[in-house]
């Protein structure tokens, strides 16, 4: 194909939509194509408009291919080094950002001891590493921004004056005395170049470059045939000149989002600093705004421009100094080069873009009155960022559902800006991933702007090795690593094994420290080796090899006998991962130059890291870039000093957050975002979340440093955060083409106190009550209530429709538990129709699921006619070791300990009693689940004092029932219920012939204070005395427990069979529905106490009623108690059990009653 010849030169399209300079450039490509190998090359300064820019033009053209897009200053970079030849200009500048921290790194120790260095000398005092590198970064972005900013500062510092050259007319100021060190340094960095690198600086290439391309003589190598600029409203001065220097040999496009069709920057503050020879817009109304004094402007000019357009005037009128229209007109014909639209302006966000493009004052309105269920302008007031994103999720799902305009909505067309993404993050997955696919509330979605660093797993994992001096390593810990799959796979450990490996750490009693010198190493040493991971895996690797055998101590190790089989792979898994934690532990203590460092780095992503998938893949394709980009970096500053691994961590983890324009920044779905400058792409629907006073616009105070923030120092196209902030405000507004939705935290969710929305919001606002009512802005404000499940989503609002929006929600989730709550029995939750659920006759009753009804009725409901087993929630992985046992954990060892020892039978038990305590209480130490040190010796001495009157008292029993007797058939019959059992582990006395006698040993406590029997205690031993006494098998049983021991009498016979009827009758009636009953409520009842507080519980104490079942089925009190049945049945089931308790149970207290908490 014959190239075709473009016209060299600078056209500047201006237009307040995207889409119109979007087509008119994708015209113009079509009307002049390059080659078909030729790159279009375009400029853009965000991954958002390079997305949109790559879209559209394959939707118009069909395919996008040829194309580069990339950043304005990298192309600067790439275009110097054509033009003034590949071997006069380096890939990289010496005097990058990066280049630049690692060549201040080397040279701030040694200028900081001079004269006129005390800023740093006082920063730097400490010879703190650490500090060094952020003083050094912060200089490097100071120095940076100079050599786009303020090049002609650095010129004059170079040339040894200590000046700020101001602008044209403009007198040079002396630099401060504390602030000469600036000028001093900047010498310091060139006297450390060679001439190579100092001919590259870029204040000097610059100049080098724009003299090559005005000398007029034919470049040996274009930069390209043509360069388009798009969707900027802010380019350094440097690259301004550079494109229009290069237009002199190529053919160069800016397409520039311009507000208005008018001109407009004489509205505006500072407008002195700009004035112009040559002004590209028109007049409106021929009144040249720059004779207007600013205090009158109300009058003449648009307030929301005024308010928020500075840094876009800037911009504009910058480039009114290349853009000469009479010479573009006369090189590229009578080309439009002013694109805005003029469409009619129906709905109220339309009138309000409309008047901004038109310049429109405000006592100039036109009155257009707005259509009542015009909702294309909404507000939105919340209790917290969470209930912002609820909110946003119902009110998107009625906009899918019905889309305002005739065209259909679809999630992609939509866009969720807020001011920091990472803190909404979380909230936006709770909120939008809670939905399965298939569920019609869900909404595809996508976060842009995550760091990588924070948020990919494997980088997470990889920061963690990096702090691993400062990390306890505790058991979650280790858990959160073996979760990242690339960690796992390395250390070939499958997902579904994880659980069986977390429970096996945990029962190992591993906990945290990775070992004794680990912990010396925190300074933790008198900790000891106890609940270390070194002690855990020898648990582990001993009870592999010794298995269950009796006494498979060794070398005071207690065998952990859970390991065996073919899982036991897993803890050799876990022991290779221990090994290279240790080893990676023990090269973290010493500093290394960064060569050093960087192979140590490399040699840990492959000991740690082994990618599943392509992000993996790609998280640790960034990490090894980063890592090169340093150490490149670093020997290009000739830094080669040992640094400790903090440095090695900031360094390496930032360059892994570098931005760039291959992040994604639209998928499929909603797109969530931070606002950001220049992504004013068009979407149907734009979304301002957490648009808070104090929030934004954001506050980013200059450093002291930064001599650009002097007074009198500012300059047209300087870059301020909040000027920023009031730029993204305005590009949102005229972005949105369908819907703009703002909300914000209005409320306080701890008084309901009202709080100011941003500045802006207030300003726009301001502007709307102002042009059009008080009552549009009203009509279109929603203030929600603190909660998702507030009454108020479910009722027929009181007000007119057209005075206040509705509140509504999506959650039917809610609507169902208000409708069931809103029933007069709590039962009807369960039970909607009332109708009692079957009970099976046919399996005989025992006795343990008569005593399991009695301890709770309605968990055995649960448990048998509904098969449903309320767990309590996933455990929790302790990280630290036990510091002192609880009633709960006292209670267990206990326990633990009694099954261990009840061997009464053996022959030389009396004798060695004392020896086979200790050696218990040893086995438990050596286990790892006593406290260390004097409170673990406290610990032992309470549990063997409490074991020792128990095991004395169980053994006498034994002694004096030494022969076992026969089981009992039991078997009782009533209205087609049978109970049916056995009555076990009878003794028959030695001595005398008389009845046998059932013996219970128990780690609870039995008896109160006041050595009365605790009757919630005796539920078990009552049903056994009650039905022999029924079956005709009369029995005396003895209890002991760690305070006293129990005896029991058998009750009369009439009155076991009718209580025991009572009590089938009961079961029957409790295996149809939830029976009001529980026990230690309803023994508070039947003493007369306070059985509100026995089952709400109080602040220091858990009430009976937080058991789930319970909880589910009988809320509070008031709903047990509601039907008037709790009085009936706490008679039917606990009244014959207190009154037993009281006539027939004999109390013996311990001689020596154990210490410690009861259970």
């Amino acid at each position: 194909m014959t190239s075709v010849p473009l016209q060299p030169g600078l056209l500047v399209l201006h237009g307040n939509r995207a889409e119109l300079l979007g087509d008119a450039l994708f015209e113009w490509i079509r009307r002049y194509p390059l080659q078909p190998l030729e790159e279009e090359i375009f400029l853009v300064q965000s991954n958002g408009v390079a997305e949109w820019l790559k879209m559209t033009l394959a939707a118009q053209s069909g395919v996008c291919a040829a194309t580069r897009v990339e950043l304005p200053a990298r192309f600067l970079w790439r275009s110097y080094r054509q033009v003034l030849g590949r071997d006069a200009v380096p890939a990289r500048s010496a005097l990058d950002r990066q280049a630049l921290t690692w060549r201040l790194m080397r040279l701030l120790p040694k200028v900081a001891t001079r004269p006129g260095f005390a800023p740093l000398a006082g920063f730097l005092r400490d010879g703190d590493l650490g500090r060094r590198l952020q003083l050094a970064q912060r200089l490097a972005d100071l120095y940076d921004q100079y050599q786009v900013y303020r090049s002609d500062w650095l010129t004059a510092w170079e040339a040894g004056r200590d000046v700020l050259p101001g602008l044209s007319g403009i007198a040079d100021l002396t630099l401060p005395d504390d602030q000469r060190w600036q000028a001093a340094l900047w010498r310091e960095l060139l006297a450390g170049l060679d001439a190579e690198a100092l001919t590259s600086a870029r204040t000097q290439l610059h100049q080098r470059f724009l003299a090559t391309l005005t000398a007029g003589a034919p470049l040996a190598t274009p930069v390209a045939r043509r360069v388009i600029l798009f969707g900027m409203t802010h380019v350094p001065m440097q690259t301004l000149q550079a494109l229009a220097a290069l237009s002199a040999h190529t053919q160069v496009l800016m397409a520039i989002p311009n507000p208005s069709r008018y001109h407009w920057a004489d509205i505006i503050e500072g407008r002195e600093l700009l004035r112009m020879e040559r002004r590209r817009q028109p007049l409106r109304g021929a009144r040249d705004l720059a004779s207007v004094p600013l205090e009158e402007m109300h009058a003449h000019g648009h307030p929301l421009l005024a308010a928020w357009g500075r840094q876009g005037r800037d911009f504009v009128r910058q480039l009114d100094a290349f853009d000469d229209v009479a010479v573009a007109q006369q090189r590229f014909g009578n080309s439009k080069i002013d694109l805005f639209d003029d469409a009619p302006a129906t709905t109220l966000l339309q009138q309000v873009q409309a008047n901004i493009r038109d310049l429109v004052p405000l006592h100039e309105h036109p009155h257009t009155p707005v259509d009542a269920d015009d909702r294309s302008v909404v507000f939105h007031v919340a209790h917290s960022a969470q209930r912002e994103v609820e909110i946003l999720h119902d009110q998107l799902l009625s906009l899918l559902a019905a889309p305002p305009g005739d065209a259909p909505l679809q999630p992609r067309d939509i866009v969720v800006m807020v001011p920091d993404i990472a803190a909404f993050a979380p909230a936006i997955r709770s909120v939008f991933g809670q939905y399965p696919r298939s569920d019609a509330r869900f909404i595809p979605f996508d976060i842009a702007d995550l760091n990588e660093r924070g948020h990919n797993p494997l980088l997470v994992a990889l920061e963690w090795l990096l702090r691993l001096p400062q990390q306890r390593v505790g058991l979650t810990e280790i858990r959160d690593l073996l979760d990242v799959p690339a960690v796992a796979a390395r250390f070939g450990i499958a997902a579904d094994e994880l659980p069986l490996l977390a429970r096996w750490m945990e029962g190992a009693g591993a906990r945290w420290g990775l070992n004794l010198a680990h912990r010396s190493a925190l300074g933790l040493d008198a900790c000891g080796e106890q609940n270390t991971w070194r002690f855990g895996l020898q648990r582990m690797m001993l009870g592999y090899s010794n298995g269950e055998a009796d006494d498979g101590a060794f070398d005071g190790i207690e065998p952990y006998a859970e390991i065996g089989g073919l899982e036991a792979s897993v803890a050799g898994a876990l022991a290779d991962l221990l090994d290279a934690l240790t080893a990676w532990w023990a090269q973290t203590a010493d500093d290394a130059t960064p060569a050093a460092w960087a192979e140590r780095a490399r040699a840990l992503l492959a000991a740690f890291m082994a990618p599943t998938d392509e992000r993996e893949r790609l998280a640790l394709a960034a990490a090894q870039d980063a890592l090169g980009a340093w150490l490149e970096a670093c020997d290009s500053a000739d830094f080669d000093e040992p640094v400790p691994l903090a440095v090695l961590r900031e360094a390496w983890l930032e360059g892994i957050d570098e931005p760039g324009l291959s992040r994604r920044f639209r998928a499929g779905g909603v797109t969530f975002c931070t606002l950001l400058p220049m992504r004013a792409v068009p979407f149907e629907v734009v979304c301002l979340l957490g648009m808070n006073d104090g929030d934004y616009p954001r506050s980013s105070p200059r450093s002291d440093f930064d001599l650009m923030g002097l007074p009198g120092q500012r300059r047209p196209g300087d870059r301020s955060r909040r000027d920023d902030d009031r730029q993204l405000m305005l590009e949102a507004l005229l972005s949105a083409r369908r819907v703009l939705y703002v909300s914000w935290t209005g409320r306080s969710v701890r008084d309901n106190s009202e709080q100011p929305p941003s500045v802006l919001v207030s300003q726009l606002r301001d502007y709307l009550e102002a042009g059009w009512h008080e009552d549009v802005v009203e009509a279109r404000t929603t203030e929600h209530p603190l909660q998702p499940f507030s009454r108020r989503y479910f009722e027929m609002n009181d007000v007119d429709a057209d005075d206040v929006a509705p509140l509504f929600t999506h959650a039917r989730e809610w609507r169902g538990a208000h409708e069931a709550t809103a029933e007069p029995d709590a039962r009807d939750a369960v039970w909607p129709d009332g109708a009692p659920a079957a009970v099976d006759t046919s399996v005989p009753i025992t006795l343990s699921a008569l005593t399991s009804f009695l301890k709770n009725p309605v968990k055995d409901f649960f448990r048998r006619q509904l098969a449903v087993v309320f767990g309590d929630g996933e455990e929790v992985m302790e990280d630290h070791e036990t510091f002192a046992l609880d009633g709960l954990m006292h209670w267990g060892l206990l326990d633990e300990s009694l099954d261990a020892l009840d061997d009464a039978d053996t022959p030389d038990v009396a004798a060695s009693l004392d020896r086979r305590i200790d050696a218990q209480l040893a086995r438990i130490r050596r286990s790892g689940r006593l406290p260390m040190a004097e409170l673990g010796e406290r610990a032992e001495r309470e549990l063997a004092s409490a074991l020792r009157p128990m095991l004395s008292r169980w053994r006498a029993l034994h002694h004096d029932y030494s022969i076992a007797g026969v089981k009992e058939p039991l078997r009782f019959e009533h209205e087609g219920l049978v109970l049916d059992d056995w009555l076990d582990g009878l003794r028959l006395s030695s001595m005398d012939s008389g009845a046998p006698v059932w013996l219970s040993l128990q780690a609870s406590r039995l008896a109160t204070d006041k050595g009365a029997p605790r009757v919630d205690k005796l539920i078990g031993a009552w049903i056994h005395a009650l039905v022999g006494s029924a079956c005709g098998v009369p029995v005396q049983g003895v209890l002991v427990g760690r305070d006293a021991t129990l005896t029991v009498q058998a009750m009369p016979a009439d009155r076991a069979m009718a209580t025991l009827r009572d009590l089938l009758d009961a079961w029957r009636e409790g295996m149809g529905q939830p029976l009001p009953a529980a026990p230690l409520t309803a023994l508070a009842f039947l003493d007369g106490g306070k059985p509100e507080s026995a089952y709400e519980g109080g602040m220091f104490l858990d009430g009976e009623g937080r058991e789930a079942c319970l909880a589910r089925v009988f809320p509070d009190f008031e709903t047990l108690a509601a039907d008037g049945r709790f009085e009936e049945f706490a008679e039917v089931l606990y009244g014959p059990l207190r009154d037993w308790a009281a006539t027939h149970v004999a109390v013996e207290m311990h001689a020596a009653l154990a210490e410690g908490a009861g259970a």
